[in-house]
């Protein structure tokens, strides 16, 4: 009796753990194979994210198809060789009302995975995959501000009757690579307009979504003459005509950039791409210019000059900032930069003096908040704090502030550690070469990029301005998806 009892209970325990083994590989299995599947299920999801992001990067150079192939090329790069049910969604799209007006790409894909214990069992041989992505570029809001001075003069096409011997030929690289830059956005969704100085600053492109033709346009006839009034305003308010046709270049590209409203929820990058083959050297200022018993005020440029135009005003100029560049208009009267008599104000001969009647000697400091006396080196110094008085505050614009990009051509860029600072101080570069002596960054506002193009003039001048424009594009279509 007890032997067939201790028998059933050893058949018990044999049939126990028999199942209890069957169990443990079950539940190995679908370990192992649940495993699988979800570590297939985080590469396709990061595969489709890297695939939507690249076909709404490159969807402006390429086209949708392009950008498409694309996609497929980063979504197989970073899933394997395998090539799942892929599908594109864009928008905007006229067939879906719902899709919005920002450019954006979903990528769905679909992905099977086969098991190897799951698969005693018919219904999961293999395991379906699913994952969606979307992402969404930025609308672009951009204003380039381009150098058209004298000394970007090179070749007969770009050099007026005045100038007798070339500049660094910045103008025809210019009219280059600026066409290739702007090819590289969305024109009907992208913001682009255009600002230009020499001695006096245009709206030459207001901002709009039809941007290229008129861009494209815009450069190719620009002449290059005058000197470089290339900076800001400071902290001086700048309103009215200031801002759409005499004025400072950076606040003339600030007042395009805001003046473009974009719907509720629509994603908005601001960015000033800016241009110069050398250091500003003009400034704008209100002065006293009727004598006694006139309060009038004239708003007048000074400062210069280019070196190509030192055969004309080897000291300096004072001009209409409305009127186009005179090369005749010199009107420092002595090589120190003193106005003994006053300066010249217009064509007429009329003299700049006070309300007492004696002459202007003197312009207003917002630097050191003070009169100083009209020196080229002060002037020179004036116009770079300005200009980064006023960038700085364009990068503190809330809700959207603005990334500034910077490029400096030529020798009097590249042969001067002082320009070169001040220009990546300009666009708030953090890793600016280190012979950058006294470059500013600050890491609490958006940073930009600085490049320099030495070799104007030369052969490759053209290429490497065009690539300097190229690697500015790529870095505003990165930060278009981020």
């Amino acid at each position: 009796m007890l032997g067939s009892v201790l028998r059933d209970e050893n058949g018990q325990i044999v049939v126990w753990v028999a199942l209890s083994l069957l169990l443990l590989v079950l539940f190995t299995a679908m370990t192992v194979d649940m495993g699988v599947i979800y570590m297939q299920k985080a590469k396709l999801a990061n595969a489709v994210d890297a695939a939507a992001i690249t076909g709404v990067k490159d969807y402006s150079s390429q086209g949708q198809q392009g950008a498409q192939n694309l996609a497929t090329g980063m979504f197989q790069a970073n899933y394997g060789s395998t090539s799942p049910n892929l599908t594109y969604e864009w928008c905007p799209n006229a067939m879906d009302a719902n899709c919005g007006t920002a450019l954006s790409l979903t990528v769905h894909a679909t992905s099977y995975v086969p098991t190897r214990f799951m698969e005693v069992l018919p219904q999961w041989a293999q395991w379906q995959l699913g994952a969606a992505s979307t992402a969404t570029r930025s609308n672009l809001v951009m204003t380039i501000v381009l150098d058209r001075s004298a000394s970007m003069c090179g070749g007969s096409n770009t050099c007026p009757f005045y100038i007798t011997y070339g500049g660094d030929s910045g103008g025809q690289a210019l009219q280059s690579a600026v066409p290739t830059f702007v090819n590289n956005f969305v024109n009907g969704v992208d913001y682009i307009g255009v600002v230009s100085f020499s001695a006096n600053g245009t709206v030459d492109v207001p901002i709009t979504t039809n941007f290229k033709t008129a861009i494209d346009n815009d450069v190719a006839a620009m002449t290059f003459q005058g000197d470089t009034f290339g900076g800001g305003a400071g902290t001086n308010s700048c309103t009215g005509t200031c801002l759409t046709y005499d004025g400072p270049p950076l606040n003339m590209a600030d007042n395009q950039n805001n003046s473009v409203t974009l719907g509720a929820n629509q994603p908005e990058t601001k960015v000033v791409v800016y241009f110069t083959d050398g250091l500003m050297n003009t400034i704008q200022d209100w002065f006293h210019c009727g004598g006694a018993g006139n309060s009038a005020l004239t708003l007048l440029n000074y400062g210069g000059t280019d070196p190509i135009e030192s055969n004309y005003c080897p000291a300096g100029l004072i001009l209409d900032p409305t009127q186009p560049f005179n090369p005749f208009a010199c009107v420092f009267e002595t090589y120190t930069g003193s106005y003994l008599n006053g300066f010249y104000y217009d064509s007429s001969g009329d003299v700049c003096r006070d309300a007492s009647n004696n002459p202007v000697t003197t312009f207003p400091s917002q630097q050191y908040l003070t009169q100083k006396t009209f020196l080229q080196t002060s002037i020179t110094k004036e116009t770079q704090w300005r200009a980064i008085t006023t960038a700085n505050a364009m990068r503190s614009e809330s809700p959207v502030p603005t990334y500034i990009f910077t490029i400096g051509l030529g020798n009097a860029v590249s042969g001067s550690v002082a320009t070169e600072a001040f220009l990546s101080t300009l666009a708030n570069d953090p890793n600016g070469p280190s012979n950058y002596s006294g470059a500013v960054y600050n890491s609490s506002l958006p940073a930009g990029l600085f490049l320099v193009v030495p070799d104007c003039p030369s052969a490759t001048c053209t290429q490497e301005l065009t690539t300097a424009f190229q690697t500015i594009a790529a870095k505003i279509l990165l930060r278009l998806t981020q």
